[in-house]
């Protein structure tokens, strides 16, 4: 609507772009080769078919720390369109397709011609961008791009990664709306599927009908959501089957991978199909005050390690499954920045967050923050929430009802 402005995208741009800067400026580095797609969604914003990820090499984009804007490498004649679509670029250039996994298909006398021109096509844009002395940091470690671009007289590093993930860590007012979008869809799909849970449905089936209402409302699913189910929910096996739900049944879905305009969900919701058990109540009781625990004392300065203080010794709680080390409870209970990419920094988890360093918490930081229990051979639940760091609190972007799980009426 133009009466309301919502997004940004100008500023969105302008934002991401200046934080990149910010990174390379921090660092020292002449500038940052990006193969990485969802880097190169954020230093340019532009995208292209899924087919072109992940890191295939068949685009790829350079910020030079001199310029005030990227150019993009775009795959085949799809630079005609980005040139037209992406008029805040610097430069769209035809890409050099050799350098990722796309190069090693090629067979090796295709991959070592096309991998020379690549590295010949950058040394040359570092050049006439006053760079060339200076650290070129790569976000894709490629030991054959590696090897010819130090045959170049090119000095390279391999912390392109790390750069971007810092400059990406603190969002701005429309990222974060981005993502109250995201939530917002999450928000709808769970309301999609508990309107079609019943005896005789299918997992997969409810798959189906959260996809359909996220394209309904203009997102994207990027190799994500899944629904489980009965005995097969614990532990969690984060998938989805062709299992048929039963009366009594207790089942979750994750709308993980949900995008608006790139932003990532991560959410959980348990439902049970009719009356839910008692045991069910009290392990979906439990699993919620782990939740609500940690996320009740989020704000700016708060560390990694009091969150994760917060959750119970997996080896103590989850005896009945095998756990015997915090490192078998990875994406159990958790908390992981979310954005661009389903995880972003930091991971907060009892297996490293107990340990110094302490990271303290960020202003506009954003989190999808995660809690499951269950019994073997009968039922699992799991809760999950979207938050954002504020100076005093939290913001939950997530709205769809966590207080119980949601009892589903047989007919």
């Amino acid at each position: 609507m133009d009466w309301e402005e919502r997004i940004n995208m100008d500023r969105m741009r302008r934002y991401r772009m200046g934080r990149v800067k910010q990174q390379m400026e921090r660092m020292k580095l002449g500038a940052i080769l990006s193969i990485n797609e969802w880097n190169m969604r954020y230093m340019t914003s532009t995208w292209n078919a899924y087919w072109t990820t992940p890191a295939s090499g068949l685009r790829y984009s350079m910020f030079p720390v001199t310029k005030d804007s990227p150019i993009l490498y775009e795959q085949g004649e799809i630079g005609y369109h980005a040139r037209q679509m992406a008029p805040w670029l610097h430069k769209v250039k035809v890409a050099m397709t050799g350098a990722g996994w796309i190069g090693r298909v090629m067979g090796p006398a295709g991959h070592e011609q096309q991998l020379k021109k690549f590295c010949q096509q950058i040394v040359d844009d570092l050049k006439q961008a006053g760079v060339e002395k200076e650290t070129l940091a790569m976000d894709v470690w490629d030991p054959g791009i590696v090897a010819e671009f130090q045959r170049l007289g090119i000095k390279v590093s391999a912390d392109g990664a790390a750069a971007m993930l810092e400059a990406r860590r603190i969002k701005n007012r429309d990222e974060i709306e981005c993502l109250r979008t995201a939530a917002t869809i999450s928000d709808a799909m769970f309301g999609a599927v508990a309107r079609a849970i019943r005896p005789g449905v299918k997992e997969s089936e409810l798959c189906g009908i959260a996809h359909k209402t996220a394209y309904d409302l203009g997102a994207r699913i990027y190799s994500g959501v899944f629904v489980t189910s009965g005995p097969f929910a614990w532990p969690n096996p984060r998938d989805e089957s062709d299992r048929i739900i039963r009366p009594g049944d207790i089942l979750y879905m994750d709308t993980y991978n949900t995008a608006y305009m790139g932003y990532k969900t991560c959410v959980y919701r348990t439902y049970s199909c009719g009356k839910a058990s008692q045991e069910a109540k009290d392990d979906y009781k439990l699993a919620l005050d782990w939740l609500y625990d940690a996320i009740n004392i989020i704000r700016a300065g708060v560390t990694t390690r009091e969150i994760a203080e917060k959750w119970p010794s997996g080896p103590e709680v989850w005896k009945d499954i095998h756990v015997i080390s915090e490192d078998q409870t990875a994406g159990s209970n958790w908390a992981h920045g979310i954005g661009l990419t389903l995880y972003e920094p930091p991971i907060i988890w009892r297996a490293v967050s107990l340990n110094p360093p302490d990271i303290p918490l960020e202003e506009n930081m954003t989190f999808a923050i995660e809690t499951q229990h269950g019994r073997p051979g009968k039922h699992g639940v799991r809760i999950e929430e979207m938050v954002r760091v504020t100076k005093s609190g939290v913001e939950v972007m997530t709205k769809f009802p966590v207080d119980e799980i949601l009892e589903v009426p047989l007919v």
